[in-house]
């Protein structure tokens, strides 16, 4: 690797991560101007890695998507049943959202469009869907959910729920409702809970509410 390869991926990294900080301070993505001050570089050396705030909010979401993506990785390897995977990735997607509160804010504020026109982004939603739909396909074979359960709209409504518990997380105003807990706490409860209501007792165990979810040791920062 040459050192204006090295230079441009270190300068890549660091707006990455400044973007970040400074969205954090001020709710919105700063522009190159103020980027570049902020990492003591020349205009024109930040925009032979960043072209402009398009490109920016792209890279963002590029690496928060990834480290979603650890994330859930890290949570599946976890547990084995597929009530349990689901409620993994739900919990993983929290804690994500509690570590990268801005990535995960720009990345759902992202327009359609702009996410759709890239590969990448698609890439990583859609990996994350196609496992959502793959567990969901076996707990239906395994008897958690009804034969002719819609799958697609129940990975919506799932996806739906979460995001509305997260957010609502991060604007600390989860755990108001249920005294006692922090938002994070909160959150997983909600999330447990939803997963439980979601599907049914494991078929050989008829008379547990529970069956199937299994024990909730999976429940904690990645």
């Amino acid at each position: 690797m040459n050192a204006p390869s090295h230079f441009g991926q270190h300068l890549l990294s660091e707006a990455i991560n400044t973007a970040s900080r400074l969205a954090a301070k001020t709710g919105e993505l700063p522009d190159l101007k103020t980027l570049a001050t902020e990492l003591g570089v020349e205009e024109h050396l930040l925009k032979q890695v960043i072209f402009d705030r398009e490109h920016l909010l792209v890279a963002m979401a590029d690496v928060a998507l990834q480290r979603l993506l650890h994330t859930i990785t890290q949570e599946l390897a976890r547990c084995s049943s597929p009530v349990d995977q689901l409620e993994a990735i739900a919990v993983a997607y929290i804690d994500w959202a509690r570590l990268y509160p801005q990535e995960f804010r720009l990345v759902g504020e992202m327009p359609a469009p702009v996410f759709e026109a890239h590969p990448r982004l698609l890439r990583y939603e859609q990996s994350v869907h196609e496992l959502v739909m793959k567990i969901l396909h076996r707990a239906r074979e395994e008897g958690y959910l009804d034969p002719d359960e819609d799958l697609v709209m129940l990975r919506a409504m799932a996806h739906t729920y979460l995001y509305g518990v997260i957010t609502k997380m991060l604007l600390g105003d989860l755990g108001r409702w249920t005294p006692g807990s922090t938002d994070q706490d909160a959150a997983r409860a909600a999330v447990c809970v939803f997963n439980r209501k979601m599907f049914k007792p494991a078929p050989s165990c008829p008379n547990s509410r529970t069956a199937g979810t299994g024990s909730q040791h999976h429940l904690r920062p990645v």
